[in-house]
């Protein structure tokens, strides 16, 4: 093993993290069994957990906070949400406990004895400055460096969670289709409560029956309790070893506050701080022009990137505008740019270097939440089910197909949503795209068909599963009655039905040439294949927006 501290004092033994050096035979066994076991994790970890498991990331657990929050602020309940800190986490995984939770989960005899051979009185040594001590016998926790460690983590901490999900006693954040109580991502737990009065000392209860069984330990005094609304403030005189902050709390690297209005002032802000006093100390590095890009694509833009998929809020453009003018100082050293900034982050093919466009990437991690809404999946569901509530009835999946009448939706007023439809809004005009109806766009609760002041609804029709245009047009043309009759099944006496849908939709659309086509880079970022590597294609459909090649002059 060979030690790496971390940002806490070297003279204590505790800020030290061991990377395991595995002999090449038992890491060709455990990235074996590691691809194996990859495949069905998906089917046995609950949606609660999204680390290390194939289709789920952070950005989900954030997600779905905010929308807790929302909801639990907007409707004033009782509410906090509690961070806890889990003690050598990896380092403290029971074996036997191990062992018997994959029984309990069904794995076969022959994958288990696999298992039981890799962790069957393995030793170590340890290098400390070049010194090499002498080996030991492990007793415990699983290896960081082993390939087979996380998703063995993720096994591990799986019955916990299930324990809290399953406890009558725990009361978490209900809305209306959904019980939330526990957010995963490895160690880091996020729990949701309602009266917490009676759930936290339930939570602490269990926690502290599943640590007796498997050795897992809670540090409490890292961990730590926010109130969500002002009624909270009074279980702050509650006996409790979590510490309670009224400001913020530290979530997966993202400060965390119950008005979502200070998220970029806690996060953004110092960001850019960082970012420029890390120019400011790099500036005058032997570098060349493509060197600093690298550079800043290495060390700055995964930092910028990771914020703005994990913060549903846009940083304004003076934000952007602060830290374009920073890096191309940093690109030119200080000296006036020989070519502009635009130049530079235009593709080689197009005359410039690839240089990265941070608006852009901000705008490819909005996006990547239509294409979701779009393209909905289990991994998701957390946070889908509470957006599709906050919708009402019109479904998560025709959102971006609505003119921007949806302002007057109440769904419009959750950050989460907003900040998506308005990147969505941006991208069209980007793109230089005309924002009109669609094939796409639903007929029914939309507010731009109205009849009698109120928006269209046929219930019959919806049965008969005619839902959008694409259903009523065909080549841009309203079809007949007599042809919906024949297709769907309408019975002859809807016609007034039908008369009231074609003069709404006629008259929203009047005056106006009527190309129910979706424009050409809208239509692509929503018929994308495979969410795999989703914001790279996002931002390549952002760039292709100025495809106008450049000469540097």
């Amino acid at each position: 093993m060979c030690n790496g501290m971390n940002a806490l004092s070297s003279t204590l033994p505790s800020s030290y993290r061991p990377i395991s050096l595995l002999n090449v035979d038992i890491k060709i066994i455990t990235k074996a069994l590691s691809h194996r076991l990859e495949k069905i994790i998906p089917s046995i970890i609950h949606p609660d957990q999204t680390g290390f498991i194939k289709g789920r990331n952070s950005s989900n657990n954030t997600r779905r906070l905010f929308n807790i929050m929302h909801h639990s602020t907007t409707h004033n309940h009782n509410s906090i949400i509690a961070t806890l800190d889990a003690e050598k986490a990896f380092d403290r995984v029971n074996w036997s406990f191990l062992i018997h939770t994959l029984h309990s989960f069904g794995f076969g005899e022959s994958f288990i004895n696999w298992i039981k051979t890799l962790y069957t009185s393995p030793t170590a040594t340890v290098i400390t400055n070049g010194q090499t001590s002498q080996s030991f016998t492990l007793h415990r926790g699983t290896r960081q460096g082993c390939p087979l460690s996380p998703s063995f983590f993720t096994i591990f901490i799986e019955p916990l969670a299930a324990a809290i999900r399953q406890n009558p006693l725990i009361t978490g954040i209900q809305t209306p289709n959904m019980h939330h109580k526990i957010s995963l991502y490895a160690d880091d737990i996020l729990l949701f409560m309602d009266n917490p009065k009676s759930s936290l000392q339930e939570v602490i209860s269990v926690i502290k029956s599943f640590s007796l069984l498997s050795d897992y330990s809670i540090n409490w005094n890292k961990s730590s309790i926010l109130p969500l609304n002002t009624n909270s403030l009074a279980v702050a005189a509650l006996t409790t070893p979590i510490p309670f902050c009224t400001s913020h709390i530290t979530y997966l690297g993202i400060h965390i506050s119950p008005r979502l209005s200070e998220l970029i002032n806690l996060n953004f802000t110092p960001l850019l701080k960082k970012i420029n006093d890390d120019l400011q100390r790099w500036m005058n590095l032997p570098l060349s022009i493509l060197g600093r890009i690298a550079t800043v694509k290495m060390t700055i833009l995964p930092k910028i990137s990771y914020l703005c998929s994990m913060i549903p809020t846009h940083p304004p453009l003076t934000w952007f505008h602060s830290l374009d003018s920073s890096i191309n100082k940093f690109y030119w050293k200080n000296k006036p740019p020989r070519v502009k900034l635009a130049t530079l982050q235009k593709s080689k093919s197009l005359g410039g270097l690839n240089a990265p466009n941070f608006h852009h990437y901000s705008l490819a991690n909005q996006l990547q939440y239509i294409y979701k809404w779009t393209h909905p999946t289990q991994s998701d569901s957390t946070w889908l089910d509470i957006e599709q509530t906050v919708s009402k009835d019109i479904h998560l999946s025709d959102l971006p197909f609505l003119s921007q009448t949806i302002k007057k939706h109440p769904c419009f007023q959750n950050p989460t949503i907003s900040s998506a439809l308005t990147a969505w809004w941006k991208f069209y005009s980007i793109t230089n795209s005309t924002l009109a109806p669609s094939l796409f766009t639903p007929i029914w609760h939309n507010l731009d068909f109205i009849s009698n002041k109120q928006s269209l609804y046929f219930s019959t029709w919806v049965e008969k599963g005619i839902t959008h245009l694409k259903h009523i047009f065909n080549n841009n043309t309203l079809v007949p009655f007599s042809l919906l009759v024949q297709k769907f099944g309408i019975r002859s006496h809807q016609f007034l039905q039908y008369l009231q849908v074609s003069s709404s939709i006629q008259s929203s659309m009047k005056n106006k040439n009527i190309n129910l086509d979706l424009p050409p880079l809208p239509s692509k970022l929503i018929n994308i294949p495979s969410s795999k590597k989703i914001l790279s294609k996002l931002y390549k459909l952002l760039s292709q927006a100025d495809s106008t090649p450049s000469i540097p002059s």
